[in-house]
C-alpha cells in the first residue's frame, strides 16, 4: 500500500480519505489473496469508515485504476474483482500478474506477468496481436477440482 500512496503523491494525486481506506482494504484483501468485488470493497470500507459513501468508493475505484495503482480484472461469469498492483504497471514493460480462475470452484489464482510470455509472443509475431494478460482471467481447472 505504501508504493500506491507515493505513486499517488509523486503523481501530484491527492490521498483522500476515502482512497486510502479503499486503499487498505485492498491491501489486507491481498495478503489473504483475496480478490474483492466493487460491491465487496464497498461493504469492508462502511464497515471501517461509515462517514464513505459507496458512490465515493465507486469513484475512487476508478480513479485510482486511471491512477495504475489498482487493477481490475473480470471474471468469468461473475463481477470485476479489484487488487493494488504489484507496482504502478507500464505498458512498456508489461508489469503486472495473469490471473487464471477455476470453473468449478470459482478460486482465483495469480500467475507470474511472464508464464504467458510465449502465447504472447507468438501471438505478436504470428498475428500482430498485443495480449493483455492483466484484465481478464483465463478460464480452466485448479487441480484441487481435477
Amino acid at each position: 500500500m505504501a508504493i500506491a500512496v507515493a505513486h499517488l503523491r509523486s503523481a501530484g494525486e491527492r490521498v483522500t480519505p476515502a482512497r486510502y481506506a479503499v486503499l487498505r482494504v485492498l491491501d489486507a484483501a491481498d495478503l489473504s489473496d483475496e480478490h474483492l468485488s466493487a460491491e465487496q470493497i464497498g461493504s469492508r470500507v462502511a464497515e471501517a469508515e461509515p462517514s464513505v459513501h459507496r458512490a465515493t468508493v465507486y469513484r475512487c475505484l476508478t480513479s485510482l485504476v486511471e491512477a495504475g495503482v489498482v487493477s481490475h480484472v473480470h471474471l468469468g461469469g461473475s463481477a470485476t474483482v479489484y487488487h493494488l498492483t504489484d507496482e504502478p504497471p507500464s505498458a512498456a514493460t508489461g508489469l503486472g500478474h495473469a490471473h487464471v480462475q477455476c470453473s468449478s470452484c470459482g478460486r482465483v489464482i495469480d500467475v507470474p506477468h511472464d508464464t504467458l510470455e510465449p502465447v504472447a509472443a507468438r501471438l505478436r509475431d504470428e498475428l500482430g496481436f498485443r495480449l493483455d494478460t492483466t484484465h481478464a482471467a483465463l478460464l480452466g481447472t485448479c487441480r484441487d477440482c481435477t
